[in-house]
């Protein structure tokens, strides 16, 4: 019989991981605390700003079901109700659960995108889509399948997502982020702008080569990548989605937690209103833009919970996964009360 190999600890993670001398910060929280770790090039440490990409899109989900349990949205209003141009359906109507699951059908990019993207736009890929021309962007998109069918991840789609949501609102996704999140939570480093007169605690970017990269606009597609945030920001937000949790914006963190499909070919992962959900009940997304890498994980029913930002262009992943079964491992299991 084959013995299971131990989790190396927290520390032994971290001394694992090769600093290549751009900025990393990593926050580990657990019931005993939380821990934050830096290294590299970092103005303001442990405290310093990074873009966290895709991250984003689970705040997005959120505000959606906190929209939704106001009345102001309702999970499956179709997303044309809410944006002045709809894609054509393939099917029935595109929801708004539908962008918030990546289920509606979208393609990863906006139409006539990719090529962009890749050559002349490739140092801020998203910065032309104004209204006008992501609207012509939207009308010329075509659904690769119809909506609800399966799990297609899309930045198009959480990015509309943003838009309908501060449509719906009357107002701009970034003071719908402030109005309805970052300000309840008490989040006072996280915006899509960099809070004013904050701009030297931005840790700069760099690409997957480790060249020197700038920072992503992402205009109307803001909810799909567009925040910068700390992780000690980062930390207290994840702390909203703990099954104890009973402060502000609580029961829409609830319905973000809830299965909604199977998550395609991601091992028996499901996807919730944003987030991706492990078997064994970790929440977890990534993120990445063209200097930066990402990634935020929680084990709700433990109140562990760990984040990973990044300041250059490589995958962290794999990284914050270990660092999370290291910091739940670490965990004295709870002790029954007696009878």
């Amino acid at each position: 019989m084959s013995r299971r190999r131990p989790t190396p600890s927290v520390e032994e993670v971290l001394a694992r991981r090769a600093d290549d001398g751009t900025g990393v910060v990593v926050a580990v929280r657990t019931p005993a605390g939380s821990t934050f770790h830096s290294r590299g090039e970092l103005p303001d440490g442990a405290a310093s700003l990074l873009e966290i990409g895709s991250v984003t899109k689970t705040m997005t989900a959120l505000l959606l079901a906190d929209l939704a349990r106001d009345g102001v949205v309702g999970l499956d209003d179709p997303v044309a109700d809410h944006l002045p141009v709809a894609p054509p359906v393939e099917g029935r109507p595109i929801t708004l659960r539908d962008l918030a699951t990546h289920h509606s059908g979208l393609p990863r990019l906006p139409r006539g995108a990719w090529w962009p993207g890749m050559t002349s736009a490739r140092h801020d890929p998203y910065a032309r889509y104004d209204e006008a021309t992501l609207s012509a962007a939207v009308r010329a998109t075509r659904p690769r399948v119809e909506p609800g069918r399966r799990f297609g991840y899309s930045n198009l789609g959480g990015g509309l997502l943003g838009w309908a949501l501060a449509r719906a609102a009357g107002t701009d996704y970034a003071t719908l982020l402030a109005d309805r999140l970052t300000g309840p939570l008490g989040l006072v480093d996280t915006g899509v702008a960099v809070p004013a007169g904050q701009e030297h605690r931005l840790a700069p970017g760099h690409g997957w080569r480790g060249r020197p990269a700038g920072r992503w606009d992402l205009g109307l597609l803001a909810g799909a990548g567009g925040v910068v945030s700390t992780a000690a920001d980062l930390t207290r937000y994840l702390g909203a989605f703990d099954t104890a949790y009973d402060g502000p914006l609580a029961g829409a963190a609830a319905d973000t937690r809830a299965p909604q499909h199977p998550a395609g070919r991601v091992g028996r992962a499901q996807v919730g209103l944003g987030w991706l959900l492990a078997p064994d009940g970790m929440l977890f997304h990534d993120g990445g833009t063209g200097g930066y890498r990402s990634f935020a994980a929680t084990r709700p029913d433990l109140g562990v919970s760990v984040v990973v930002l990044s300041a250059r262009a490589r995958g962290v992943t794999g990284f914050g996964i270990l660092l999370l079964r290291a910091a739940v491992d670490a965990v004295p299991p709870a002790v029954p009360s007696g009878g």
